[in-house]
């Protein structure tokens, strides 16, 4: 990138140095083992098992032998999950943003007509079900958007993943599920559908989510 623009440009230019200026915003990604068959998470008191609980399948794979220096042990499957807690609270450091944030809550309300999820009767039910959370405009209703893709071509398969994506529904109509508000917070590895198990790759985000 930085040969390909004009000469003086300030591009890092290597991956290096743009994972350096990158971590300076502290947002960083955590890197978490799972079962290759989507049994299990090495995750909190599992972190250190090298066994899956349930298929027996192994967490790494395995050394030659006959390296000099052998490599770190290589995981068969890995998650990755970006925090979702910063990236909210800077919804609320921002000036941009935080008057946004109350919106659903401040707006005048047009009668029959269904622009913004807050319009939904399943939303109107969920005020009266849950009164408390309700009364605090500044708490935050957050959708769920998952599906899997192969990210270079249709042949590609054991690179496909599925990426589990947050945006908040408390912005105006304007910028509730626009690009800059929708969260990236997992990527779970394929090459095969979690289908059921997919309340396994979600624990560090709704651990995450319980926190707030």
């Amino acid at each position: 990138m930085k040969e390909t623009n004009p000469a003086g440009n300030l591009i890092p230019s290597d991956l290096y140095r743009t994972k350096k200026l990158v971590s300076k915003l502290g947002l960083t990604a955590t890197k978490i083992d799972c079962s290759i068959n989507g049994c299990m998470l090495y995750y909190k008191d599992d972190a250190a098992e090298v066994i899956c609980h349930t298929c027996n399948a192994p967490r790494f794979k395995q050394n030659s032998g006959k390296q000099r220096h052998p490599k770190k042990d290589v995981p068969y499957s890995r998650l990755f999950y970006l925090p979702i807690i910063p990236r909210l609270q800077r919804l609320y450091a921002s000036m941009s943003s935080a008057s946004h944030m109350r919106w659903h809550k401040e707006k005048i309300a047009k009668s029959d007509v269904l622009s913004h999820p807050s319009d939904a009767e399943a939303w109107k039910h969920f005020d009266r079900v849950h009164p408390s959370f309700t009364a605090e405009p500044r708490n935050i209703r957050l959708g769920l958007y998952t599906d899997g893709f192969t990210p270079y071509s249709q042949t590609a398969t054991p690179y496909s993943c599925w990426p589990v994506i947050l945006t908040p529904y408390n912005l105006p109509p304007e910028m509730c599920m626009t690009t800059p508000f929708m969260f990236l917070t997992l990527i779970i590895p394929g090459p095969h559908n979690p289908k059921a198990k997919i309340d396994i790759f979600l624990q560090p985000l709704i651990d995450d989510l319980k926190l707030l």
